[in-house]
């Protein structure tokens, strides 16, 4: 999924100029983005992930990857089935296969424009999740299938020597085991976010956070960093800032002790104008 460009978005742009936000501060989404994929690695892992062709990448060692995944190898496969065709359930060979690398089929499918549902996986018990459909409808939604590989895949990979022999074809097909593929060929670990969209802690100050913006206003004589300002006959009038926003992050790298003033033009920051608290110190307000 692609997010908008809200730095270009009109309507934003608007609310940014209405809280005085200068049109030069470019804000960071990257978090927003972080977690987008998050929720997509996790859904990968155990859902599948519906894709285009466009987002597929074939690896120097013909594997597939997601464009936004480089490295972690994909499972593909077609999601939705036709249940007329299914005679005998227990077959496996009845449904689709999934797919290791760009092989003939995957290409064949590409150049025909046949673009039925493909799915991403990375679960690794062999199980897939597909939808049995009858006369172009949905019957049965996500029904938990083992499925067989593509033998094209293999032969592409030529995987375990599977060209090398009738008998390796049959030993390397009948014995394919999904997680040992997947902890073969994947070149680079994923590393998850250390917070789930879940687990992140709330952007709240921490409970020392009084007696740390002390000692760090103390460290800066109560000056303020951005105009110079004695603020230490009134400490109230110096504040400390959290430049990157994240109110429990106090290193000193990320602290900034400023007055009032010069606190209420920062980022984000405009709704100080209107805080009966400070006003009496802010200046220039137009």
């Amino acid at each position: 999924m692609k997010l908008i460009n809200f730095n270009e978005f009109l309507a934003f742009k608007k609310i940014r100029k209405n809280m005085g936000i200068s049109e030069d501060f470019k804000p960071n989404f990257k978090s927003s983005e972080a977690i987008m994929k998050e929720i997509d690695i996790i859904t990968i892992k155990t859902k599948g992930l519906d894709i285009s062709f466009d987002e597929l990448v074939v690896a120097k060692d013909k594997t597939l990857e997601h464009k936004d995944f480089p490295g972690q190898k994909m499972l593909v496969y077609i999601r939705d089935f036709m249940g007329d065709y299914v005679k005998d359930e227990s077959d496996r060979s009845n449904y689709p296969k999934f797919h290791l690398s760009w092989c003939q089929t995957l290409n064949k499918m590409h150049e025909s424009k046949k673009y039925d549902r493909y799915v991403v996986s990375q679960r690794n018990d062999g199980i897939f999740l597909l939808n049995k459909t009858s006369n172009g409808r949905v019957v049965k939604k996500d029904i938990e299938l083992e499925l067989l590989v593509c033998k094209n895949c293999l032969q592409t990979l030529n995987y375990k020597g599977y060209n090398s022999s009738y008998n390796s074809k049959i030993n390397v097909f009948n014995s394919f085991n999904v997680k040992e593929f997947l902890d073969k060929y994947n070149t680079e670990i994923y590393i998850e976010p250390k917070h789930s969209s879940k687990s992140q802690p709330l952007n709240e100050y921490s409970e020392e956070w009084s007696k740390i913006s002390f000692e760090y206003k103390k460290s800066k004589r109560f000056i303020c960093q951005d105009c110079g300002k004695d603020c230490s006959r009134d400490t109230n009038e110096l504040h400390v800032h959290h430049v990157d926003g994240v109110k429990s992050n106090n290193k000193a790298s990320n602290l900034e002790a400023v007055c009032v003033n010069c606190h209420s033009k920062k980022p984000m920051h405009s709704h100080m104008l209107n805080n009966p608290k400070f006003t009496r110190y802010i200046k220039n307000r137009g």
